[in-house]
């Protein structure tokens, strides 16, 4: 009796272990541009188009969050099955430290648990990374036989100003000269931008990005600037810029501010000494006064968006001008991922190389689960911050290269 019993639980724990899920983990990394399109295309992945738990190590995660951490079942698109789940970790620290962690295999901190409120956290390598540009003009250009490079849409960058009083208000246009001038400068005379005499005294500051920023590169790469970069920190103290001597970021990529919220959080200090504009993505843009682009400046004397008014929300997606050319500034989005004889190097890692190439060809293809079907949806509601490979009309063969129809 006493065998029968030992034998009757054994085979229960037999069969308990063999329906056992499985969990298995994506770390992704990279452009914080982009960060909010991420956030969504991810959460299409799972099986009913929401995640069984999100967690930003305070609560539930929103779209803006720099890092955050996802679980759930994508059965529906064959990339889990039955039960097993997958854990997707994401910390958006920069294009180029997204590039670096491939090329590299970088340590990196994520949060470890999808449950909301935990703020545990774990150091893994990156299994894959988002950039605002190719490798080729970063500090890390990676092999082409070892990485797959691939486009999966369009990332409008603008020109933005400042919300304090005074001078930087009478901006409205920066030109490809201005933007020489002020890349190597750091400020030039408000008189530089509306011809006026009275404007000379009052200096308008180019607020900077660190080394690993992808909006920073396309913006370098934009102006045709080879040189020093000057980098001015905004000092609430004193209510003034004043020379960059420390580094906000990890010592190799330099001075300059870490991320795109960072550069916005400086851009909304309503002081009359913050006289500055920048360049961030058209969503941290639209964010500078939360309802629409008001502090939006032309670029050339063109905006990304047709028939935009100064301080008027659109009322459409319509990026017609960044479509046929007419406006330049922009870069393709570009999802990194090791190809397999890479793979296999990544000791900590848990997925299968299928696994990895399944997921990734899903966010870079077309359909439910792609990057593409979050910016197509998100053109119906009116709230399109990307352009559809498919929309444009146009292309260029490098960041900042020769745009032709």
């Amino acid at each position: 009796m006493k065998k029968s019993i030992l034998f009757g639980l054994f085979g229960g724990f037999l069969g308990m272990t063999s329906v056992m899920a499985a969990n298995f983990d994506l770390y992704i990394n990279g452009s914080t541009a982009f960060r909010a399109n991420a956030f969504t295309a991810c959460q299409k992945l799972y099986d009913g188009g929401v995640p069984a738990n999100a967690n930003n190590g305070t609560g539930s995660p929103a779209a803006s969050d720099s890092r955050w951490t996802m679980t759930g079942t994508c059965a529906t698109l064959g990339l889990t099955s039955g039960s097993d789940t997958l854990t997707i970790h994401a910390l958006w620290n920069g294009s180029v430290q997204g590039i670096s962690s491939l090329a590299n295999k970088d340590q990196l901190v994520f949060l470890a648990s999808a449950t909301p409120g935990n703020s545990t956290l774990v150091t893994n390598t990156a299994s894959a990374c988002l950039s605002d540009v190719f490798s080729s003009p970063t500090l890390f250009p990676l092999s082409s036989g070892s990485f797959t490079e691939k486009k999966v849409c369009v990332q409008p960058f603008v020109f933005v100003k400042s919300t304090a009083p005074g001078g930087v208000q009478a901006v409205t246009n920066i030109n490809w000269q201005q933007l020489q001038f002020l890349l190597g400068a750091g400020a030039a005379p408000l008189s530089y931008f509306t011809g006026k005499a009275a404007d000379a005294t009052t200096n308008i500051n180019l607020i900077h990005r660190t080394l690993d920023s992808g909006t920073r590169v396309t913006t370098v790469q934009e102006g045709q600037f080879i040189g020093s970069i000057t980098i001015n920190y905004y000092d609430p103290t004193s209510d003034s810029y004043i020379a960059a001597t420390t580094n906000r970021g990890p010592a190799v990529f330099g001075a300059g501010y870490v991320g795109g919220g960072d550069v916005k959080a400086v851009l909304q200090t309503n002081m009359p000494g913050n006289q500055a504009i920048a360049y961030l993505s058209i969503a941290d843009a639209k964010g500078i006064t939360g309802v629409n682009w008001e502090k939006m400046l032309a670029f050339n004397g063109n905006y990304p968006i047709a028939n935009y008014v100064a301080g008027v929300a659109p009322t459409t997606n319509d990026y017609t001008p960044l479509c046929y050319g007419k406006y330049s500034f922009w870069a393709f989005e570009i999802l990194d991922w090791p190809k397999s004889g890479q793979w296999g190097t990544y000791s900590d890692q848990n997925l299968s190389f299928t696994q990895l190439n399944n997921i990734m060809n899903k966010l870079s293809g077309t359909g439910t689960g792609s990057i593409d079907n979050e910016v197509f949806l998100s053109e119906a509601a009116g709230t399109a911050t990307a352009v559809r490979l498919t929309e444009m009309q146009v292309s260029r063969p490098a960041v900042g290269g020769l745009i032709s129809p």
